[in-house]
């Protein structure tokens, strides 16, 4: 056996150790890393004004194949109703965006009506801690709308608090849910 033969059999048992939440949270927080940099980089070289228009089309262009994806992998075919929309959308958080970066929770307020509501952002957190928040546009409501066209629903969304506007929470009241044929 050569040693390249001998890495290709070593590696597989080395990363059998960690578990597959410890590996999926890695590649949460990694998408997350390389997100605040790509960022920061567009925002130093051409400014904040096109950095944050390109952070809402990335976003909304990188969730709807995140979110068509996990579709894919659920073996789930056209969302039919609400019961679905909101089973695939918690997947969805709890998939893509890690506790430990965004503390989230949903309520409902009727049979079609919700509000989000997030305590803890990442992306808040960090434009908060070098100073730039007043600069940046969140890129959540990018997120969501590529994970709606993903699923081929139309969805009102109301942003009623914000993190960045010194409230304790972000709440966004969710309704009007269309699902498109």
């Amino acid at each position: 056996m050569n040693d390249y033969q001998l890495l290709k059999k070593t590696a597989p048992k080395m990363l059998d150790k960690i578990t597959m939440e410890e590996k999926r949270e890695l590649l949460a927080k990694s998408k997350w890393t390389l997100d605040s940099y790509w960022m920061m980089a567009v925002a130093m070289n051409s400014g904040w004004d096109i950095a944050n228009q390109m952070n809402l089309q990335v976003a909304q262009r990188t969730s709807k194949v995140e979110m068509l994806r996990l579709v894919k992998l659920l073996n789930m075919e056209k969302i039919k109703d609400r019961n679905e929309f909101m089973i695939l959308f918690e997947i969805a958080m709890q998939t893509l965006l890690p506790q430990e970066y965004f503390d989230y929770e949903f309520q409902f307020q009727s049979p079609d009506k919700g509000i989000g509501i997030m305590k803890r952002c990442y992306a808040h957190t960090k434009v908060k801690s070098i100073n730039v928040d007043k600069d940046y546009q969140c890129g959540c409501f990018g997120i969501r709308a590529g994970w709606y066209e993903a699923m081929g629903v139309t969805v009102k969304e109301t942003m009623i608090k914000c993190l960045k506007d010194g409230n304790s929470r972000c709440e966004t009241v969710i309704e009007n849910i269309t699902f498109l044929s």
